[in-house]
């Protein structure tokens, strides 16, 4: 069966390059794994475009040399040795602005591993003032030793004889006591000691004392009851409702009445009429004698009045017209 081609791949990364409108040739790599390639099968590269073709250009032009039977060949290698030295160079530029910027020193060696901010790693010799990029043995071999120790501390750590055994017994048996007794004490005292000046009173007198003590503490009414008790936790009149759940159901009622009397204060407030000529009022306001318009800029820049005329020609154009009027008024 015949061999049919599909599409080139691209020449090699370094003859990449983005400059001028020429065409070179390559050959295919002698690659077991690009099967569906031939090896040494010639294509074409337009280094500009990036375009690769089995099929020769029609504006290819084939360098020729007597001397020189790859000839057409020698020009991709030209490519690529540039592009590889501007790669190089390129490179050196960049490494030239990196910077450490963490270091940590190997135990039991001169070693110390530094690692940049562009998050490159290098070893550093104290004693010799050796750097390098590959991990020296003796780095290598500490880090394994100090593995291994961290390790069989580790295992030291879990492991556990005859006595241990019994200590821990015995603390779990300390504990289990101590939270029996603990559990008993708590239930024989669950309840708060109720305050001698509430113990007389009826539970209708209770919960006047308890919401009058919210209304004077001044609760945040979208608070919780839990963020809003600090506020109370000294209050002789806290001790007038003792459950948890009561306590909440009226501090739920107590911020509603806040929530009500406040939007029936807000209801009576009086309106407050909105100036229908705002820049006129602040000229009224902050130009009373003669002054520049750059400097009654600069004092009201930022009076939201100042802003309500847009452009800056109609307000220097307002500003003198009052300022004709105040002038003429101080004559």
């Amino acid at each position: 069966m015949e061999f049919v081609p599909g599409r080139p791949p691209l020449p090699p990364p370094e003859a990449i390059i983005a400059a001028g409108h020429e065409w070179a040739v390559f050959l295919t790599p002698a690659d077991p794994q690009l099967r569906q390639h031939t090896p040494n099968e010639p294509y074409y590269y337009e280094r500009k475009n990036g375009i690769t073709t089995w099929i020769r250009p029609f504006d290819y032009v084939e360098p020729t040399d007597p001397n020189n039977p790859d000839a057409a060949l020698e020009v991709g290698r030209k490519w690529q040795q540039t592009e590889s030295e501007r790669k190089r160079h390129a490179a050196r530029i960049f490494a030239k602005q990196d910077t450490a910027v963490s270091q940590q020193h190997i135990d039991d060696t001169p070693w110390r591993r530094v690692e940049t901010k562009q998050n490159r790693v290098f070893y550093y010799n104290n004693d010799t003032k050796e750097s390098r990029w590959d991990q020296p043995v003796q780095v290598t071999e500490a880090l394994q030793a100090m593995a291994e120790k961290e390790k069989e501390q580790q295992v030291e750590g879990t492991e556990m004889n005859v006595d241990d055994a019994e200590w821990m017994l015995k603390q779990m048996q300390d504990e289990d006591m101590s939270d029996n007794e603990s559990v008993g004490t708590h239930d024989a005292n669950a309840l708060p000691q109720v305050d001698e000046r509430i113990a007389l009173l009826d539970k209708p007198e209770r919960i006047v004392h308890f919401k009058s003590m919210l209304h004077e503490a001044k609760v945040d009414p979208f608070g919780t009851w839990d963020s809003e008790l600090d506020k109370v936790a000294n209050d002789w009149r806290l001790t007038a409702i003792t459950d948890d759940a009561e306590r909440g159901d009226l501090f739920d009622a107590v911020c509603a009445e806040i929530i009500e009397r406040r939007n029936r204060e807000r209801k009576h407030e009086p309106l407050v009429e909105k100036s229908s000529d705002p820049f006129g009022e602040l000229l009224r306001e902050s130009v009373v004698k003669k002054t520049s318009f750059a400097k009654f800029c600069q004092r009201n820049l930022k009076d939201p009045r100042y802003l309500s005329i847009k452009t800056s020609r109609e307000r220097e154009k307002r500003f003198v017209k009052h300022l004709e009027s105040v002038v003429g008024v101080n004559k």
